[in-house]
C-alpha cells in the first residue's frame, strides 16, 4: 500500500545515504603497503573505457562519477572505489555503485581477469539491458556482489547459473528497487531459473544477505534455504514466487528481515514461533493464511510487521501486547474478527497501526489509540465495530503527533472528536460513511498541513463558505457530500479568495448547488470531479479544457442542453457520469474512440435520441455502458466486440431495433446485458454454440423476441 511504500522509501533512502557514507570512509581511509599491480590497473582501465558517464544512470541523489580520479600514471590503489590487500597489492574491492556508467556490459570483460576480488559494487548503474556475464563465475573470492539498481534493474535475461559457483558469497543483491512511490510498476528484467537458485543455496552456505526483489523466479522456493544458518536477510519481493513457503526459514537462527512482499501466488503458514531474532516480517499481498499463534509473543525484537491483503483471519492474540519494539502492526484486508485486545494499547513504540477491511466487532473507545504517545499512522476504517469518542478535553502536550487518521466506515457516532482540532501535524482525515451529526465543526479548517479532508456520507449540518478553505494551503483531496445536509456557498466575489489550487479530488455531491462552481477553473491540477445530486443546469465551456480530468460525475442534477463534442478533449478520463439529467441531442459520436482509458461511461435517464456512437477502438478499456432510459434507437453497432473488457451493457428503455446480438457472446467478461423494452425482434439463438463465458444477468423482457431464452 502506498502509506507503507512511504516508509519504506524514507528507511532506504537512510540506508542508501548510510552505505554511500561508508563506501566513502572505507575509500579514502585505505592503507597499502603495495602499489596497485600493473596488469590489474590496466584490467581497471580497460573496464572503465567501456562506459560513458551519464547523469541519467544513476538513480540516487548522491550519485558521482568515480572513475573520473582512475588516471593511468597514478597507483589504481589510491583511486576513488578502489581497495586493495594491504600486504600483496592486490585489488580486493570495487566500489562503483552509484557511479553514472552507461554501456554494456561486455561478456569478456576484462574486469573477470580480477581473480583477487572479494567484493564488487556496480549497483544503481545503467547497463543498458545487457546480459550478467556467465564469466561472473570466475570471481571465485567474491563474498559479496551488488548488481541492484534504484529504478529497474538494468541488466536483463538469465541469471547465469555460474553465479551458483561463487561458494564464498556472504551478500548477494540482484534486487529492483525505489526510492519513492513511481507512476508505474516496476518490470522484472531479471530471470533466475529455480535450478540456479537451489545450486546457489548448495553452495553458498555462509549467504547472510540474499536480496533478489523484482528477480523473476517463478517457482517454488526450494527446501536447501532451510539449510542457510548465517542468513540475516532473505528479500524476495516481487518475484512471482508459488507453493507453499518452507516453513523451517522462519526458525533460522540468525535471521532478522524476511520480505516475500508481492508474490501472490505463495502460500504459507506462520510457525510456531520460537527466533527472537526476527526485526521485520513483510508479506503483504502474498496467500499466507492461517491465524496469528499466540507464539507471536517470542518475537520480542520485531519492529515490522505487516501481513496485508493475506488470508488471515482469527482473532489478535492478547499475547501481541508483548511485541514490545514494533513500530509498524499492518493487518490491512484480511478476515480478522472478535474484539481489539486491550494489550495493543500498551505497545509503546507504535508508530503505525493499520486494522482496515477486517471485521473486527464489539464497541470501542477511540480515545483508547491516544494512549500510543508515537502514533502517527492510524486506519481503521471497514470494520464492524462500533467506535465512539468520549469527546473529552484532552490536553494537547500529551496527544500522539498523528499524522494519518482514517476511520471511514467504523460506525463512529457523535460529534467529530474535538481533540482533532490539536493534531496540528494531522495531514490525512478521513471520516466518510460514519454517522457522525452535528453542526460542521469549523476547526477542521484550521489544521494547515491537512493534505485529504473526507467527511463524505455523514449527517453533518452547516455552511461552507468557499474562503473557509483559504488556511488549507495544502489540501489535494476534499470530499463534503454525500448524506451530509451541507450548502456551499462559493460567494459573490471569488477574486479575493486565496484557495488550495493544487486540489486533485474534489467531492461536492448533495451540496445544493444551483451553479457550476467557478474556482474550480482555477484547479489546475484537478484529476477527480464529483458533483451529483445538485441543481447545476448548465456545465461551462471552460471544463472541457481541464485535460488532466479522469473522473467527471455530474449525476442527478438538472443539467439542460446538448452534451458538448468538445467533451472528447477530455482525453485521460476513466469515468464519465452524465446520468438522470435533462440533456437532449445525440450522443456525441467521439465517445467510443476519444479515450483508451475509459472505463465507466453512464448517460443513462436524459433526453438523448439518435444512434449511439459507432466507433469503439480496439484495445480499449470500458467497462460499464449504460445508456438506459433515453430516446435512442438504430442498431447495437457491431464496433462494440471491440470493447474486451465491457462487463455491464445496458440499453434498456429506448427504441433499439435490431436482432438477438448473439455475437456480444465473444466479449470474455461481459456479465450483465439489459435490453429490456426495446424493440428487439426475431429467434433468440445464435449461429452456432453461444458462448457468453461469464454471462450472470441478461434481460429480454418487453420486446418483441421470438423462442427460448435458455438457449442461449
Amino acid at each position: 500500500m502506498m502509506r507503507s511504500l512511504c516508509f519504506i522509501a524514507l528507511s532506504i533512502q537512510f540506508l542508501l545515504l548510510a552505505t554511500n557514507c561508508l563506501s566513502l570512509n572505507d575509500s579514502t581511509t585505505t592503507h597499502h603497503h603495495y602499489e596497485c599491480h600493473q596488469h590489474e590497473s590496466n584490467a581497471l582501465l580497460n573496464f572503465k573505457q567501456s562506459f560513458i558517464i551519464s547523469k541519467y544512470a544513476s538513480y540516487s541523489p548522491f550519485s558521482y562519477p568515480k572513475t573520473v580520479s582512475w588516471i593511468p600514471t597514478t597507483d589504481c590503489c589510491s583511486w576513488d572505489g578502489i581497495e586493495c590487500d594491504e600486504l600483496t597489492g592486490h585489488v580486493i574491492s570495487i566500489d562503483l555503485s552509484s557511479s553514472l556508467l552507461y554501456g554494456s556490459m561486455d561478456p569478456n570483460s576484462t574486469l573477470f581477469s580480477l581473480v583477487h576480488l572479494q567484493s564488487l559494487d556496480l549497483s544503481d548503474n545503467d547497463f543498458n539491458h545487457s546480459q550478467i556475464p556467465a564469466r561472473i563465475g570466475d570471481l571465485s573470492q567474491l563474498r559479496h556482489l551488488n548488481l541492484s539498481h534504484g529504478n529497474e534493474n538494468t541488466f536483463s535475461g538469465e541469471v547465469p547459473p555460474q553465479v551458483s559457483q561463487l561458494s564464498n558469497l556472504l551478500s548477494l543483491d540482484l534486487r529492483s528497487y525505489t526510492l519513492e512511490s513511481r507512476p508505474y510498476e516496476l518490470i522484472n528484467n531479471l530471470q533466475l531459473k529455480a535450478s540456479t537458485l537451489t545450486s546457489l543455496t548448495q553452495n553458498t552456505t555462509r549467504l547472510e544477505h540474499l536480496r533478489l526483489n523484482f528477480v523473476t523466479i517463478s517457482s517454488s522456493l526450494p527446501y536447501t534455504l532451510t539449510n542457510l544458518t548465517s542468513l540475516q536477510m532473505l528479500s524476495l519481493f516481487n518475484c512471482e514466487l508459488h507453493g507453499e513457503f518452507p516453513l523451517g526459514i522462519f526458525h533460522l537462527p540468525n535471521l532478522t528481515d524476511l520480505d516475500l512482499g508481492e508474490n501472490q501466488n505463495l502460500r504459507g503458514l506462520l510457525p510456531n514461533f520460537l527466533s527472537k531474532t526476527l526485526v521485520t516480517i513483510y508479506l503483504p499481498s502474498t496467500s499466507f493464511y492461517g491465524t496469528l499463534p499466540t507464539s507471536i509473543e517470542n518475537l520480542t525484537s520485531l519492529n515490522w510487521f505487516e501481513i496485508s491483503s493475506c488470508n488471515f483471519y482469527g482473532v489478535i492474540p492478547s499475547s501481541i501486547g508483548n511485541l514490545t519494539q514494533l513500530a509498524l502492526l499492518d493487518l490491512t484486508n484480511n478476515s480478522f474478527d472478535g474484539e481489539i485486545p486491550g494489550s495493543l494499547f500498551e505497545l509503546e513504540n507504535l508508530v503505525n497501526l493499520f486494522l482496515d477491511y477486517n471485521f473486527f466487532e464489539g464497541h470501542l473507545a477511540l480515545d483508547m489509540f491516544l494512549k500510543l504517545k508515537m502514533l502517527n499512522g492510524l486506519d481503521l476504517s471497514h470494520s464492524k465495530f462500533s467506535l465512539f469518542s468520549q469527546n473529552r478535553a484532552v490536553n494537547a502536550t500529551i496527544l500522539p503527533p498523528i499524522q494519518w487518521l482514517a476511520l471511514a466506515s467504523c460506525n463512529l457516532a457523535g460529534k467529530v472528536p474535538t481533540w482533532i482540532m490539536n493534531l496540528t501535524t494531522l495531514n490525512h482525515l478521513d471520516l466518510q460513511e460514519n454517522n457522525l451529526q452535528g453542526e460542521i465543526p469549523y476547526f477542521l479548517f484550521t489544521l494547515e498541513n491537512l493534505t485529504v479532508l473526507s467527511l463524505v456520507d455523514n449527517m453533518l449540518e452547516g455552511q461552507i463558505e468557499l474562503d473557509m478553505l483559504s488556511k488549507l494551503k495544502k489540501l489535494t483531496s476534499l470530499g463534503l457530500g454525500g448524506g451530509n445536509k451541507l450548502s456551499f456557498h462559493e460567494g459573490n466575489n471569488t477574486s479575493n479568495v486565496t484557495f488550495p489550487s493544487q486540489i486533485q479530488l474534489l467531492q461536492l455531491s448533495s451540496c445544493n448547488l444551483v451553479h457550476f462552481p467557478n474556482f474550480i477553473q482555477h484547479l489546475q491540477e484537478l484529476t477527480d470531479l464529483y458533483l451529483s445530486n445538485n441543481s447545476i443546469k448548465t456545465i461551462p465551456s471552460w471544463l472541457w479544457n481541464k485535460t488532466t480530468l479522469q473522473s467527471l460525475v455530474i449525476s442527478n442534477n438538472l443539467l439542460i442542453g446538448e452534451i458538448s463534442p468538445s467533451i472528447c478533449n477530455l482525453q485521460s478520463l476513466v469515468e464519465l457520469g452524465l446520468s438522470y439529467n435533462n440533456l437532449v441531442g445525440m450522443i456525441p459520436s467521439c465517445l467510443g474512440s476519444f479515450s483508451r482509458s475509459l472505463r465507466i461511461l453512464r448517460l443513462g435517464g436524459n433526453k438523448l435520441v439518435g444512434i449511439i456512437p459507432q466507433t469503439y477502438v480496439k484495445r480499449n478499456a470500458l467497462q460499464v455502458i449504460d445508456f438506459s432510459y433515453n430516446k435512442l434507437y438504430g442498431q447495437l453497432p457491431r464496433a462494440l466486440v471491440n470493447c474486451r473488457m465491457l462487463e455491464f451493457l445496458d440499453v434498456r428503455h429506448n427504441h433499439f431495433n435490431d436482432s438477438f446480438p448473439f455475437w456480444l457472446g465473444s466479449l470474455p467478461k461481459l456479465k450483465v446485458i439489459s435490453l429490456r423494452n426495446n424493440e428487439f425482434h426475431g429467434a433468440i439463438k445464435c449461429p452456432s454454440k453461444c458462448t457468453f463465458l461469464n454471462l450472470h444477468i441478461i434481460d429480454l423482457s418487453q420486446n418483441n423476441f421470438s423462442g427460448n431464452i435458455s438457449s442461449v
